[in-house]
């Protein structure tokens, strides 16, 4: 009975695991939103097995091993996959066969691959370390797959986009007219369509999730505030962002327009400003008491 219920987090685990080999196909077969879901399932079934561990006592060197297996497959090759199909789309080579892509196109799109080489060398750094320290120490690889599986939600949701077929700067123009975007909204789709925006993007999230820079987690201690002014402090930047959400739905003497996931990459570029201004303030006066999952 005992190591049946030592197994009950690895259930979750390998959950985490399904959802992430499913989100792969997903992304191979155009269907790149459905991929986001099982991603976000996944984040859930991801934050449980160490809650159950906890829960129930079953902690194992098994379920370490498992879990970043699973995190490789589901936070660092599908995202990688999202980075790389999105390159091709810029490039017009979707649905081009395969084995008609030229060189370049070859070249371009494999900076993807270095999502998945920067998570799976994070997971490896993690299993191996005992060090515990109070705050992440670098981006966690689900962190950055949030940043990346919001782009797919954001072109198909905010845009309503058939995003398969690349956009020219001029038919962006058109669309901005005729759906009455902000200009904010024509440079946001600019950005999206271009190969290098992935390019960079891809290299600097894999530089921060390698990287030693101090980043804030939500692991309390206690509930005062001097402990926590940091945790808090992302907490309130959470809110904001919820705020900056609802404004566009509410009856309010000014307004922007529609966020909706676009708040996202907006969380996320926030988070990582605030960690390094706590990085510069206070990273090095905290001590290292926390048993704080580093993945």
């Amino acid at each position: 009975m005992e190591r049946v219920i030592k197994f009950i987090p690895n259930l979750f685990t390998l959950g985490n695991l399904t959802m992430g080999f499913t989100a792969i196909i997903f992304v191979a077969n155009e269907q790149m939103v459905s991929a986001v879901l099982c991603i976000g399932v996944a984040l859930i079934l991801d934050f449980l097995d160490g809650f159950v561990a906890r829960m129930l006592k079953a902690d194992s060197k098994l379920g370490l091993q498992l879990d970043s297996l699973a995190d490789l497959v589901t936070f660092g090759i599908a995202p990688g996959m999202v980075v790389f199909q999105m390159i091709i789309i810029t490039k017009g080579y979707y649905f081009v066969p395969i084995q008609e892509w030229p060189l370049s196109v070859w070249l371009m799109a494999s900076v993807s691959s270095v999502l998945p080489m920067g998570a799976a060398y994070r997971l490896a750094v993690f299993n191996l370390s005992d060090k515990q320290v109070p705050h992440f120490q670098g981006m966690p690889v689900p962190a950055m797959s949030l940043f990346i599986l919001s782009i797919p939600l954001v072109l198909e949701t905010n845009y309503n986009l058939n995003f398969y077929h690349p956009l020219s700067d001029q038919f962006i123009d058109i669309l901005a007219q005729e759906r009455k975007w902000d200009a904010s909204d024509a440079v946001v789709l600019r950005m999206m369509f271009s190969p290098l925006f992935y390019q960079i993007t891809a290299v600097c999230l894999s530089f921060l999730m390698v990287s030693k820079i101090p980043m804030i987690s939500l692991k309390f201690k206690g509930f005062s505030w001097a402990k926590n002014k940091w945790k808090y402090s992302l907490l309130i930047w959470v809110l904001i962002c919820y705020l900056i959400f609802l404004v566009p739905y509410l009856s309010l003497p000014f307004s922007w327009g529609l966020i909706d996931y676009l708040i996202l990459p907006i969380f996320m570029i926030g988070y990582f400003i605030l960690s390094v201004i706590y990085s510069i303030f206070a990273a090095s006066n905290e001590s290292t008491i926390s048993d704080e999952i580093q993945s």
